[in-house]
């Protein structure tokens, strides 16, 4: 992730996602997919990320990004 990203450091913080006021384009929808998985983890989930690693959104394609911030938050895309 770039800098930019770790600009909310508050986790009471409101989500980048509420407070946006348009669209998302793809990099936010990946941030946003992001933040609310970070949001909703325990300790025991990020221990087995850690052990097990994970593929980072990153690498995962447009389209299946767009269909999995849909399924959250919404066809606001």
């Amino acid at each position: 992730m770039t800098e930019s990203h770790n600009n909310n450091k508050d986790p009471m913080a409101t989500p980048r996602r509420e407070s946006r006021g348009r669209n998302p384009d793809i990099d936010e929808m990946r941030y946003d997919l992001a933040e609310h998985e970070a949001m909703n983890m325990n300790t025991s989930d990020i221990i087995l990320y850690l052990i097990d690693g994970f593929e980072g959104l990153d690498n995962i394609s447009d389209l299946e990004i767009e269909e999995a911030w849909n399924e959250l938050f919404g066809d606001k895309a």
